[in-house]
């Protein structure tokens, strides 16, 4: 698929070009924008700046007469009459276009020919690193946004032709383990052989936290135990490598429950890299000593980067330069995206700073992005948390959910005359209830806090996953009630748009390659979820307008039904959500 407003802005391109030629002017970007539906489908906004620069070498008085010099030039332009219905031109300079119904469908017949798909035309090998856990610690809802937004972007970029390394930079390393190692070594000293369970750990961890901070002999011997892991002494390695492989376990549960692929490169996979890093700066010129510790200085502001701390450890800040070296040179990407929340967002610019200033990352050639996100909050506007104030843990988040939807879903059908078993029930709550989390997470901007809200979050008719499910099986219904094979129809004989609902749902299907190209400009996936619900109700307009089932347009009309499922079933996909064909 074509993206529809890039098409739409070509023609402008080549009308004002007509334009500013004569006068060696250089032709601006195009400033296009959907217009109000009463008006349009596009308009152009590029004549006032046209104006204020050129109006006097073009002899034009105001906007509105350099909006005309465009309209002319776009009037006779080849292929403009085809492709517009009207060019109309506003007394403050607006131009705004009204596509040929024709057009529209002649498109739509392409995506009936070659499928919904958008390929982006530069593809590029991408490391998106999300999720990030701490070994040790049970997820909970604080990784919930990174994980999902995190899977959800990859998903976009994989689908548009890039090849993406999805990273999970867990937290595997450091002073904690040093901690968690003593205590277990003191408190369970058959720990080797005696594996316990993840929530274990958690209470391990409070319990070695408590002792670090109040005993001195303690925190003494969990700092040697650190040196104990670093250097590969057995116990202290063999009893990490037993935390990381529960930890692990207990990750990928959630994992394959919410649909997340992802590979371990935990801090651990890069403390050997360090030192050979560290060396390539100081060659560059760009370590600096300051109090004993090792830096680099960066743009951002006077907090340097500790290459190296004062005791000669490396921290976050070796950890994160010897990753992003790696990331560019080992794994030769030339995307880079780090999703965290936005208290993190001083570092990684940094980071890139940094790597800027070593030349690893040059702007134009790689592309370095930090994708920041606000905070889960709960419906008294604090942070999510349990009433006994613990952090909500997100298997028990999603395992609410699944409760809710699956008793929802038994008063629904209670009455019903299709009794569902209870394999079904379990089945469909489950989908409904993690869809409604993923969903409702990627509706708002990454970089607000929202309100969690299960209420609210499985409302069946508003801006939910739950509308959004109903509203895709009542297409797979309409579809089954047509008793059409769908594989035989033909949209390039068969699809005919008369009514304007007709029209304004081809015009919104064609609009998904925009959505998806937008996604990948700025990585802000909630225009996915946007999208979704303005096509939703743009089916659901139609559907109610325009008869299908035994209508004289039937075939045409199921092909429009057929798009719309095919384009909502890859914005499922790109969510992660496995659509039911029947609720």
């Amino acid at each position: 698929m074509k993206q529809l407003q890039s098409q739409v802005s070509l023609f402008f391109r080549s009308a004002i070009e007509k334009v500013l030629t004569p006068i060696g002017a250089t032709i601006p970007d195009i400033s296009l924008v959907p217009a109000k539906p009463q008006f349009g489908d596009y308009q152009c906004n590029n004549a006032m700046g046209l104006f204020k620069q050129y109006g006097s070498v073009l002899n034009v008085k105001n906007p509105k007469e350099m909006a005309e010099k465009i309209h002319d030039a776009l009037a006779t332009s080849d292929g403009t009459k085809s492709v517009f219905d009207s060019i109309i031109v506003a007394p403050a300079g607006f131009i705004t276009v009204k596509l040929s119904t024709k057009w529209i469908t002649d498109e739509l017949k392409k995506v009936g020919s070659n499928g919904v798909k958008y390929t982006d035309p530069n593809p590029k090998r991408v490391a998106v690193d999300f999720s990030s856990p701490n070994i040790a610690k049970e997820m909970h809802v604080g990784h919930m946004r990174s994980t999902i937004l995190g899977e959800t972007i990859c998903r976009v970029l994989e689908s548009s032709g890039h090849t993406v390394s999805r990273i999970n930079h867990l937290g595997d390393w450091g002073t904690q383990f040093g901690m968690l190692i003593e205590y277990i070594k003191e408190e369970y000293p058959d720990f080797l052989e005696k594996t316990p369970e993840i929530g274990d750990l958690e209470i391990f961890y409070k319990a070695a936290k408590k002792r670090f901070d109040a005993d001195p002999d303690f925190k003494l011997r969990a700092q040697r135990q650190v040196v104990a892991l670093q250097s590969g002494e057995p116990f202290a390695r063999n009893a990490w490598k037993i935390l990381c492989e529960i930890s692990l376990a207990s990750f990928h549960q959630i994992y394959d429950r919410i649909g997340v692929t992802i590979e371990e490169r935990g801090e651990s996979f890069y403390n050997e890299m360090i030192p050979g890093v560290v060396e390539k700066l100081t060659q560059l010129g760009l370590v600096k000593e300051s109090e004993g510790a090792k830096c680099i200085f960066t743009s951002i502001d006077d907090v340097p980067l500790m290459a190296v701390k004062s005791d000669g450890g490396y921290g976050y800040d070796s950890t994160d330069l010897a990753a992003i070296n790696h990331r560019l040179f080992d794994l030769k990407s030339d995307w880079l995206v780090y999703l965290t929340d936005l208290g993190q967002e001083n570092h990684f610019h940094k980071l890139f700073d940094a790597a800027k200033q070593a030349n690893w990352h040059v702007p134009g050639k790689t592309r370095l992005d930090h994708v920041g996100f606000g905070m889960v909050l709960g419906e008294d506007g604090k942070r999510f948390r349990t009433r006994s104030s613990e952090t909500v843990k997100l298997k028990d988040l999603l395992d609410e959910a699944a409760s809710r939807s699956e008793a929802d879903l038994r008063e629904r059908f209670s009455g019903s005359e299709n009794p569902k078993s209870d394999e079904w029930f379990k089945m469909a709550a489950e989908t409904i209830g993690i869809g409604a989390v993923r969903y409702f997470d990627m509706r708002s901007n990454r970089t607000t806090n929202y309100l969690f809200s299960y209420d609210k979050m499985l409302d069946p008719k508003g801006n939910t996953a739950v509308y959004l499910l109903y509203a895709y099986a009542r297409i797979c219904s309409i579809i089954r009630q047509s008793k059409v094979d769908i594989a035989d129809l033909n949209a390039e004989k068969e699809l005919v748009l008369t009514a304007d609902q007709e029209r304004a749902l081809a015009l919104e299907l064609l609009k998904f390659p925009d959505m998806v190209n937008s996604v990948l400009n700025d990585l802000y996936p909630h225009k996915l979820t946007d999208y979704m619900w303005e096509l939703s109700n743009k089916f659901t307009a139609f559907y109610m307008e325009c008869r299908v089932v035994d209508s004289p347009e039937m075939r045409s009309r199921l092909i429009l039904c057929k798009l719309t499922k095919d384009v909502l079933a890859q914005c499922f996909f790109f969510l992660g959500i496995k659509p039911l064909e029947s609720m």
